[in-house]
Protein backbone atom coordinates (compact mmCIF):
# COMPACT_ATOMS: atom_id res chain seq x y z
CA UNK A 1 0.00 0.00 0.00
CA UNK A 2 1.42 3.25 -0.70
CA UNK A 3 1.79 5.80 1.40
CA UNK A 4 -1.21 7.92 -0.28
CA UNK A 5 -3.29 5.44 0.38
CA UNK A 6 -2.11 4.75 3.76
CA UNK A 7 -2.98 8.00 4.37
CA UNK A 8 -6.33 7.95 3.11
CA UNK A 9 -7.35 4.70 4.81
CA UNK A 10 -6.06 6.66 7.61
CA UNK A 11 -8.35 9.47 7.23
CA UNK A 12 -11.23 7.55 6.41
CA UNK A 13 -10.70 5.63 9.82
CA UNK A 14 -10.88 8.77 11.75
CA UNK A 15 -14.16 9.42 9.59
CA UNK A 16 -15.75 6.78 10.75
CA UNK A 17 -14.63 6.81 14.09
CA UNK A 18 -16.56 10.44 14.65
CA UNK A 19 -19.39 8.88 12.45
CA UNK A 20 -19.57 5.95 15.13
CA UNK A 21 -19.16 8.45 17.95
CA UNK A 22 -22.13 10.40 16.14
CA UNK A 23 -24.30 7.46 15.99
CA UNK A 24 -23.53 6.66 19.76
CA UNK A 25 -24.27 9.89 21.02
CA UNK A 26 -27.76 10.16 19.43
CA UNK A 27 -28.83 6.11 20.15
CA UNK A 28 -27.47 5.82 23.45
CA UNK A 29 -30.09 8.47 25.44
CA UNK A 30 -32.75 6.04 23.55
CA UNK A 31 -31.24 2.82 24.29
CA UNK A 32 -30.07 3.60 27.65
CA UNK A 33 -32.56 5.87 29.06
CA UNK A 34 -31.71 7.72 32.76
CA UNK A 35 -34.67 6.94 35.49
CA UNK A 36 -37.48 9.23 36.07
CA UNK A 37 -40.40 9.45 38.16
CA UNK A 38 -42.83 8.66 35.40
CA UNK A 39 -41.48 6.32 32.87
CA UNK A 40 -43.77 3.69 34.44
CA UNK A 41 -40.76 1.37 36.00
CA UNK A 42 -39.32 0.67 39.28
CA UNK A 43 -36.22 1.79 38.82
CA UNK A 44 -33.47 4.78 40.19
CA UNK A 45 -33.63 4.83 44.32
CA UNK A 46 -37.86 4.41 44.18
CA UNK A 47 -39.30 2.47 46.05
CA UNK A 48 -41.78 1.61 44.31
CA UNK A 49 -43.47 2.56 40.49
CA UNK A 50 -42.79 6.16 40.20
CA UNK A 51 -42.75 6.85 43.76
CA UNK A 52 -39.97 7.06 46.88
CA UNK A 53 -36.56 7.84 46.99
CA UNK A 54 -36.12 11.24 45.24
CA UNK A 55 -39.41 11.16 43.51
CA UNK A 56 -42.12 13.47 44.29
CA UNK A 57 -44.82 11.20 44.71
CA UNK A 58 -44.56 8.68 48.22
CA UNK A 59 -45.42 5.06 48.07
CA UNK A 60 -48.26 4.23 49.75
CA UNK A 61 -46.60 1.66 51.81
CA UNK A 62 -44.60 4.77 53.21
CA UNK A 63 -47.38 6.46 54.37
CA UNK A 64 -50.14 5.97 56.85
CA UNK A 65 -53.57 6.43 56.55
CA UNK A 66 -55.79 9.33 57.65
CA UNK A 67 -57.49 8.94 60.82
CA UNK A 68 -61.03 10.04 61.61
CA UNK A 69 -61.10 10.95 64.79
CA UNK A 70 -64.67 11.58 64.42
CA UNK A 71 -67.77 12.74 62.19
CA UNK A 72 -71.33 13.85 62.81
CA UNK A 73 -73.87 16.04 61.60
CA UNK A 74 -74.97 19.12 63.25
CA UNK A 75 -78.60 20.69 62.80
CA UNK A 76 -78.92 23.73 61.20
CA UNK A 77 -82.48 24.86 60.73
CA UNK A 78 -85.26 22.08 60.31
CA UNK A 79 -84.65 19.17 59.14
CA UNK A 80 -81.15 20.42 56.95
CA UNK A 81 -77.92 19.22 58.69
CA UNK A 82 -74.21 19.95 58.08
CA UNK A 83 -71.86 17.33 57.60
CA UNK A 84 -68.30 17.13 59.10
CA UNK A 85 -64.90 15.01 59.55
CA UNK A 86 -62.50 15.42 61.69
CA UNK A 87 -59.62 13.86 60.58
CA UNK A 88 -55.86 13.81 61.18
CA UNK A 89 -52.74 13.31 58.96
CA UNK A 90 -50.30 11.75 60.75
CA UNK A 91 -47.62 11.60 58.40
CA UNK A 92 -45.01 14.39 58.83
CA UNK A 93 -43.72 16.43 55.35
CA UNK A 94 -46.78 14.41 53.21
CA UNK A 95 -49.86 15.58 52.11
CA UNK A 96 -52.38 14.53 48.84
CA UNK A 97 -53.30 17.74 46.49
CA UNK A 98 -56.71 16.21 45.65
CA UNK A 99 -58.82 13.17 47.11
CA UNK A 100 -62.38 12.08 46.73
CA UNK A 101 -64.33 11.64 50.00
CA UNK A 102 -67.84 10.37 51.01
CA UNK A 103 -70.67 10.80 53.81
CA UNK A 104 -73.22 8.44 54.64
CA UNK A 105 -75.89 9.56 56.71
CA UNK A 106 -78.11 7.13 58.95
CA UNK A 107 -81.83 7.27 60.99
CA UNK A 108 -82.51 6.53 64.15
CA UNK A 109 -83.46 2.99 62.72
CA UNK A 110 -79.98 2.85 61.42
CA UNK A 111 -81.01 2.71 57.86
CA UNK A 112 -78.68 4.83 55.79
CA UNK A 113 -81.08 7.93 54.22
CA UNK A 114 -78.64 9.81 52.16
CA UNK A 115 -74.64 10.59 51.18
CA UNK A 116 -72.87 13.18 49.97
CA UNK A 117 -69.35 13.02 48.20
CA UNK A 118 -66.82 15.78 46.81
CA UNK A 119 -62.84 16.12 47.42
CA UNK A 120 -60.69 17.71 48.89
CA UNK A 121 -56.80 18.26 50.12
CA UNK A 122 -54.58 16.33 52.82
CA UNK A 123 -52.17 18.67 54.08
CA UNK A 124 -49.18 17.56 56.33
CA UNK A 125 -48.70 17.09 59.71
CA UNK A 126 -51.90 18.35 61.25
CA UNK A 127 -55.83 17.97 62.13
CA UNK A 128 -58.35 19.66 59.76
CA UNK A 129 -61.74 19.47 59.11
CA UNK A 130 -63.73 18.85 56.27
CA UNK A 131 -67.10 20.17 55.96
CA UNK A 132 -70.42 19.48 53.79
CA UNK A 133 -72.96 21.90 54.42
CA UNK A 134 -77.02 21.50 54.42
CA UNK A 135 -77.79 18.18 54.11
CA UNK A 136 -81.44 17.19 53.91
CA UNK A 137 -82.65 14.86 55.64
CA UNK A 138 -86.25 15.00 54.31
CA UNK A 139 -88.70 13.24 56.96
CA UNK A 140 -86.30 11.17 59.16
CA UNK A 141 -84.07 12.01 61.79
CA UNK A 142 -79.96 11.80 61.48
CA UNK A 143 -78.50 9.48 64.34
CA UNK A 144 -74.58 8.95 62.85
CA UNK A 145 -72.71 9.94 60.01
CA UNK A 146 -69.85 7.68 58.67
CA UNK A 147 -67.06 9.16 56.20
CA UNK A 148 -64.67 7.49 53.92
CA UNK A 149 -61.86 8.83 51.74
CA UNK A 150 -62.16 6.80 48.37
CA UNK A 151 -58.76 5.56 47.16
CA UNK A 152 -56.34 6.28 45.38
CA UNK A 153 -54.14 8.07 48.30
CA UNK A 154 -51.79 10.08 45.59
CA UNK A 155 -49.02 11.20 48.61
CA UNK A 156 -46.58 13.58 47.86
CA UNK A 157 -43.69 15.68 49.52
CA UNK A 158 -44.71 18.67 51.29
CA UNK A 159 -42.91 20.59 54.04
CA UNK A 160 -45.62 21.91 56.57
CA UNK A 161 -44.94 25.56 55.90
CA UNK A 162 -48.08 27.12 57.29
CA UNK A 163 -47.88 25.28 60.42
CA UNK A 164 -44.75 27.52 61.61
CA UNK A 165 -46.54 30.47 60.11
CA UNK A 166 -47.47 33.52 62.86
CA UNK A 167 -51.29 33.24 61.70
CA UNK A 168 -53.30 33.93 64.83
CA UNK A 169 -57.01 33.83 65.97
CA UNK A 170 -58.03 36.37 68.62
CA UNK A 171 -61.15 38.52 70.10
CA UNK A 172 -63.38 35.71 70.24
CA UNK A 173 -66.37 36.07 71.19
CA UNK A 174 -69.89 34.34 71.56
CA UNK A 175 -73.64 35.67 71.74
CA UNK A 176 -77.14 33.90 71.69
CA UNK A 177 -80.67 34.84 72.01
CA UNK A 178 -83.25 32.30 71.87
CA UNK A 179 -83.67 32.43 68.02
CA UNK A 180 -79.83 31.88 67.18
CA UNK A 181 -76.38 32.05 67.79
CA UNK A 182 -73.43 34.04 66.95
CA UNK A 183 -69.74 33.92 66.70
CA UNK A 184 -66.65 36.42 65.40
CA UNK A 185 -63.20 36.22 65.70
CA UNK A 186 -60.38 38.35 64.13
CA UNK A 187 -57.54 36.23 62.21
CA UNK A 188 -54.20 38.09 62.35
CA UNK A 189 -51.85 37.34 59.66
CA UNK A 190 -48.12 38.49 61.17
CA UNK A 191 -45.91 36.29 58.20
CA UNK A 192 -44.49 38.29 55.41
CA UNK A 193 -46.42 36.59 52.92
CA UNK A 194 -49.78 37.15 51.68
CA UNK A 195 -52.12 34.38 52.18
CA UNK A 196 -54.51 32.41 49.22
CA UNK A 197 -58.28 32.46 49.62
CA UNK A 198 -59.16 29.79 52.92
CA UNK A 199 -61.50 28.86 54.49
CA UNK A 200 -62.18 28.82 58.60
CA UNK A 201 -63.93 26.33 60.56
CA UNK A 202 -66.06 26.99 64.05
CA UNK A 203 -66.16 24.01 66.60
CA UNK A 204 -68.59 25.01 69.56
CA UNK A 205 -67.97 22.17 72.55
CA UNK A 206 -69.61 22.05 75.98
CA UNK A 207 -68.17 21.63 79.21
CA UNK A 208 -67.18 17.83 78.77
CA UNK A 209 -65.53 18.80 75.47
CA UNK A 210 -68.41 17.32 73.18
CA UNK A 211 -68.97 19.22 69.86
CA UNK A 212 -72.48 21.48 70.12
CA UNK A 213 -72.34 22.34 66.38
CA UNK A 214 -70.13 23.90 63.77
CA UNK A 215 -69.68 26.09 61.00
CA UNK A 216 -67.58 27.72 58.08
CA UNK A 217 -66.94 30.51 56.30
CA UNK A 218 -65.03 31.42 53.12
CA UNK A 219 -61.99 34.14 53.04
CA UNK A 220 -60.58 36.11 49.54
CA UNK A 221 -57.01 35.29 51.62
CA UNK A 222 -55.33 37.81 53.57
CA UNK A 223 -52.30 40.01 52.98
CA UNK A 224 -49.57 40.17 55.03
CA UNK A 225 -49.44 42.11 58.36
CA UNK A 226 -52.71 42.35 58.54
CA UNK A 227 -56.13 41.36 59.59
CA UNK A 228 -59.98 40.33 59.11
CA UNK A 229 -62.77 39.70 60.92
CA UNK A 230 -64.70 36.12 60.09
CA UNK A 231 -68.39 35.90 61.84
CA UNK A 232 -70.69 32.45 62.27
CA UNK A 233 -74.61 32.25 62.51
CA UNK A 234 -76.54 29.76 63.40
CA UNK A 235 -80.45 30.25 63.22
CA UNK A 236 -80.86 28.37 66.43
CA UNK A 237 -80.42 28.63 70.04
CA UNK A 238 -78.08 25.67 71.48
CA UNK A 239 -79.18 23.35 74.25
CA UNK A 240 -76.15 23.99 76.06
CA UNK A 241 -73.83 26.84 76.84
CA UNK A 242 -70.71 26.70 74.88
CA UNK A 243 -67.62 26.89 77.17
CA UNK A 244 -65.46 26.31 74.76
CA UNK A 245 -64.33 26.71 70.41
CA UNK A 246 -61.88 25.79 67.91
CA UNK A 247 -61.09 28.17 65.51
CA UNK A 248 -59.67 26.42 62.33
CA UNK A 249 -57.84 28.30 59.65
CA UNK A 250 -58.00 26.00 56.81
CA UNK A 251 -55.28 26.77 53.74
CA UNK A 252 -54.84 24.34 51.20
CA UNK A 253 -50.91 24.36 51.24
CA UNK A 254 -50.76 23.28 47.30
CA UNK A 255 -52.18 26.68 46.86
CA UNK A 256 -49.39 28.66 47.87
CA UNK A 257 -45.76 29.24 46.21
CA UNK A 258 -43.59 28.96 49.81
Amino acid sequence: MSWASRKQFKYLIIVFGVFLLIVFWVIHPLIFKQPTCNDGKKNGNEVGTDCGGSCLNICNSEASSPVVVWSRAFPVTGNIYNLIAYVENPNQGVAIPKINYEFKIYDTNNKLIGTRDGSTYIPPDQQFVIFNPRFNAGQSQVRSVSFNFIPPFSWQKKKATLNTLPIVVKNIKYSSDINSSSLSARVENDSIYNLPPFSVVAILYDKNGNAINVSNTQTSGLQSNTSSYVHFTWPIAFPTIPVKNDILVQINPFSISF
